[in-house]
């Protein structure tokens, strides 16, 4: 591998079919090129973590069912404010749901990013 930047684990002692892949995607100078975004990768790894805690997941396949308000969460999943809160927070930051004023109440529903990745899980 003449002229490409030589990694610490020393390609000599690589199994061939990793340094081939490696080679096949432009060498590690160019592996940036064939991943996502840093802002991409910090995105996803907000939808992980929004989606890595059973409480948000309830919420989350609660909105999908129907459009509701958090005193309706807090009661289906006895939960104080501050924890119904911090959930809706969490998963509206990560663009999940979204949600908007009515009257006196906010209004949660989930966004066609909250559908797809609940959609491996979904019934047909």
């Amino acid at each position: 591998m003449k002229g490409k930047r030589r990694t610490a684990c020393c390609e000599e002692r690589l199994p061939a079919y990793v340094a081939e892949a490696i080679e096949s995607v432009g060498g590690l100078d160019n592996l940036g090129c064939s991943i996502p975004s840093e802002e991409d990768i910090a995105n996803q790894a907000m939808v992980c973590k929004a989606l890595s805690n059973t409480t948000r997941l309830t919420i989350l396949w609660s909105v999908a069912c129907c459009e509701m308000c958090p005193c309706v969460l807090k009661e289906f999943l006895k939960v104080g404010d501050s924890t119904i809160s911090y959930h809706l927070d969490l998963l509206e930051e990560a663009g999940l749901v979204t949600s908007r004023p009515e009257k006196n109440w906010r209004i949660y529903r989930i966004t066609d990013e909250g559908r797809q990745a609940l959609k491996g899980w979904m019934e047909p």
